[in-house]
C-alpha cells in the first residue's frame, strides 16, 4: 500500500497544472500495428481529488498504450494536439477519459475533434457533472459510469441524434462504498474499463450490426460489468429474465432492467428483447476472438488494487449543446 501511495505522490508531482505524459515502461510495446493516444482528464483540484485518473494512465502505459493525464481545462489545446497527431498518423486511435469535470471536458474535446473530422475510438466518462454535453457522432464507443444520487457528479451523458456508435451508461448509485471523489479510484471500475482501451487500440471499429444504446443500474453486491451496447433477441416459450440471461451469459437482473420485466415474470414467446453485449466478444466477427481474449487477458495480468480514497472536493461545469 505504501509503495502505491509513493507512486501516487510521484504521479501528482509529474501531473502539474500543465499536464503530464506518463512514459510506458520498457518491454510493453504492443507492436507496430498499434498506434494509440489516450488523453485523460482530471476534474477541478484534480491533483487531489481525481488521482484515480493518474492510476488509470499508469495502468494503461504499463500495458503499452500512450496515455497522458491533464487538467480538464486544457481540453482545447489537447484537442489541437490530437488533431495534429491524427493528421500526421491517420491510422492512430484517439481515446479519451475523464473524471468529474474531466468527463465534461472530454465531451467538449470530442466536439472539437468532430469539427476537424477526427474520430474518437473510445470515450469513458467517470461521474461527469449534470451539465455534461451531448456525445457527438464521431465517437465510436462511449461509456458513462456515474452515480445518479451524486450531486457533485451524477451526469448521464446522452448521444446526439446523429450518433451511431456503441453507447452504455452504467449507474453505480447502489455502490454506497463509492462517492464522487472515490469512484475514479475504485479497483473494480479500473478492471472493468481497462479492457475497453486495449480493445479500442487493438481493433479498428466496432463490428457491424445493430447498436442499441443501453442504460442500467448495477445492484448492490453485484460485480461491476460494463457492456458496450445491446442487441435484439426473441424470447422463447416459457422464458424469464433468468432463462434469457443464462442463454446469453448475462445476469438476470440486467435482462429484467433492460426489458422492464420482473425477475420471475414469464415473457411471451416471440417478444423482442434487448440483451447486453460486448463489442468484441466471441461471435462478433471481429478478427480471431480467441486471440482477442488471450491478448486482453495477458495485458490485464497484474492489475493491483488502488490505495484508500482521498478527502472530498467539489465540481461543476459547461456543456456543448447539440448542433
Amino acid at each position: 500500500m505504501w509503495k502505491r501511495l509513493a507512486v501516487a505522490a510521484l504521479l501528482m508531482i509529474l501531473g502539474s497544472a500543465s499536464g503530464s505524459v506518463l512514459a510506458a515502461p520498457a518491454g510493453s510495446d504492443p507492436g507496430p500495428d498499434v498506434d494509440a493516444r489516450v488523453y485523460i482528464f482530471r476534474g477541478d483540484l484534480g491533483i487531489f481529488f481525481s488521482t484515480g485518473m493518474d492510476y488509470l494512465a499508469a495502468e494503461l502505459n504499463q500495458r503499452g498504450l500512450n496515455a497522458g493525464v491533464y487538467p480538464w481545462e486544457n481540453w482545447k489545446a489537447l484537442a489541437d494536439d490530437a488533431i495534429a497527431y491524427y493528421r500526421a498518423h491517420p491510422h492512430a486511435r484517439i481515446m479519451l477519459a475523464g473524471h468529474s469535470r474531466g468527463g465534461d471536458g472530454l465531451v467538449a474535446m470530442s466536439w472539437r475533434l468532430h469539427d476537424a473530422h477526427v474520430p474518437v475510438a473510445l470515450a469513458v466518462a467517470v461521474d461527469p457533472t449534470r451539465v455534461v454535453g451531448k456525445i457527438p457522432p464521431n465517437v465510436e464507443r462511449f461509456i458513462n459510469l456515474y452515480q445518479s444520487n451524486n450531486m457533485l457528479g451524477g451526469g448521464a451523458a446522452q448521444p446526439t441524434r446523429a450518433f451511431h456508435g456503441t453507447y452504455a451508461t452504467v449507474n453505480l448509485a447502489e455502490r454506497i462504498e463509492m462517492t464522487h471523489v472515490t469512484i475514479d479510484k475504485a479497483p473494480a471500475l479500473h478492471q472493468a474499463i481497462i479492457p475497453k482501451f486495449i480493445e479500442a487500440a487493438r481493433y479498428h471499429s466496432p463490428p457491424p450490426g445493430s447498436r442499441i444504446g443501453i442504460e442500467y443500474r448495477v445492484p448492490a453486491g453485484a460485480p461491476i460489468e460494463v457492456w458496450d451496447s445491446g442487441m435484439q433477441v426473441s424470447a422463447s416459450a416459457d422464458d424469464t429474465a433468468d432463462t434469457v440471461g443464462r442463454r446469453y451469459g448475462v445476469p438476470a437482473w440486467v435482462v429484467a432492467q433492460l426489458n422492464k420485466v420482473s425477475a420471475e415474470e414469464h415473457i411471451a414467446a416471440g417478444r423482442t428483447l434487448i440483451v447486453p453485449r460486448m463489442a468484441y466478444a466471441p461471435g462478433t466477427g471481429t478478427g480471431d476472438p480467441a486471440l482477442a481474449d488471450a491478448f486482453v487477458s495477458v495485458l490485464l495480468s497484474g492489475i493491483k488494487p488502488d490505495p484508500e480514497p482521498l478527502p472530498e472536493g467539489t465540481t461543476e461545469v459547461s456543456e456543448k449543446t447539440e448542433p
